[in-house]
């Protein structure tokens, strides 16, 4: 699939929570975004760049956009899910430099009644692996029955 929607058509997060450009590849059932470390990101530390644990959202973002583009396949707005955990984040560093090109790969590996669990990698621009985890996510289908439901 190429030509994708913006990013804000895809995923719910706004303003400064927003921290992927674009998604740039859909390949199989693996969706790839891409983001450029900016000074005017919300994490950013002058003179340091982006914590390296921002790179945790990144990859939480892009599982957003690819279940933004299947829901779009539908006829659907993007959804709500909630993270429920990582496993195994790696990373190579500390922060992420700015200016510095990242791509963010989001593999699932199982989904069984909107529990999904994917494995994740943050490549840079030459394709080398800076980090890697497995996340884990749920999107119900009634985000505000669920919620009532837990009270």
């Amino acid at each position: 699939m190429t030509g994708f929607p913006p990013i804000e058509d895809l995923i719910v997060h706004r303003s400064g929570m927003l921290l992927i450009d674009r998604v740039i590849s859909r390949e199989d059932e693996v969706v790839t975004s891409e983001v450029v470390i900016r000074s005017d990101q919300l994490f950013f530390q002058p003179g340091r760049g982006v914590p390296a644990y921002v790179g945790f959202e990144l990859m939480a973002q892009t599982i957003s956009a690819s279940d933004g583009l299947t829901r779009r396949e539908m006829g659907l707005e993007p959804g709500v899910g909630l993270l429920l955990g990582c496993r195994k984040y790696a990373v190579d560093c500390a922060f992420f430099s700015e200016g510095e090109h990242l791509r963010i790969e989001a593999t699932p590996l199982l989904s069984d009644e909107g529990m999904t669990a994917f494995r994740c990698r943050i490549l840079d621009a030459a394709g080398g692996e800076r980090a890697t985890a497995t996340i884990n996510a749920y999107r119900p289908d009634d985000l505000s029955a669920f919620l009532r439901s837990q009270q």
